[in-house]
């Protein structure tokens, strides 16, 4: 592909990537415990020599932009609803649940207990306690302390295994609000923990900016692709114009016609 089309046409998959991220935050936004994604660019060049010429002639210079994304971990607003078995932690943490693919961490604390007093998430995934175990409870009213601890008849039953990560890089999302660990790293006990009963966290997404960056996308979107085509449309023209005298196109021409079939499917 010609180099400038090259260009471009990873711009546009950029940029469609970008819209992708923000159009999933703002689908979220009142999903509990949801983290948002931040879509950032990256300029990639790639050396190539297309013609096999020596001394370094006919080297041409692919220029690519790549969307990568990374996890926005700060807290979302805390949210009343004065059900006990509703929990938010403040600050760093995850709770820890069992799922059929194994343990994975999530900031959503909306649980309920099934009937058999197992604690459970809204997705029916048991919620660990400090053991490793499944946290069951008995008959009567559940006290949440601060500090994560289950408590009932003054007697405390079990304590929530809230966990932490040094390199939260190795964490990837599973669903809209469990994450799996996909590193070597051993998660550690959070000993500070400061646990809301009473109270779920919202996500962490800010309705207006992301509104913003969707239009600002769009923009960048459509401006390149209005400059492909108006550039596809003119190389087009004097390609077709000189077949229709019969005369020859060179090569550079030929990979440009190319370019332009195959920037036409993304337009």
């Amino acid at each position: 592909m010609n180099s400038g089309i090259y260009t471009a046409f990873s711009g546009l998959k950029a940029h469609s990537e970008a819209l992708e991220i923000t159009a999933n935050n703002i689908a979220n936004m009142n999903t509990v415990g949801f983290k948002g994604d931040k879509a950032f660019h990256t300029l990639l060049g790639k050396t190539i020599n297309d013609s096999g010429y020596p001394s370094g002639m006919g080297l041409t210079v692919n220029s690519s932009i790549r969307t990568d994304r990374n996890i926005d971990y700060s807290d979302g607003d805390m949210i009343s609803t004065g059900r006990n078995l509703d929990v938010a932690i403040r600050g760093d943490g995850f709770l820890t649940v069992e799922t059929p693919r194994g343990e994975r961490y999530t900031r959503n604390g909306n649980f309920h207990l099934d009937m058999n007093s197992m604690l459970r998430t809204a997705d029916g995934n048991p919620v660990l306690g400090v053991s490793g175990r499944p946290i069951t409870l008995g008959p009567g009213e559940v006290h949440i302390s601060a500090d994560g601890g289950l408590y009932q008849d003054g007697v405390e039953i079990d304590r929530f295994r809230i966990v932490v990560f040094q390199d939260r890089s190795q964490l990837e999302k599973e669903g809209a609000t469990l994450f799996v660990n996909t590193g070597l790293e051993t998660p550690q006990p959070r000993t500070n923990v400061f646990v809301l009963s009473g109270y779920l966290e919202g996500a962490n997404i800010n309705a207006i900016r992301s509104m913003v960056d969707m239009i600002s996308a769009m923009r960048h979107f459509e401006s390149i692709q209005r400059s492909v085509n108006h550039e596809m449309n003119d190389m087009n023209g004097k390609v077709i114009e000189r077949l229709g005298r019969t005369e020859s196109i060179t090569n550079y021409e030929l990979r440009v016609l190319v370019s332009y079939l195959e920037i036409r499917k993304i337009c």
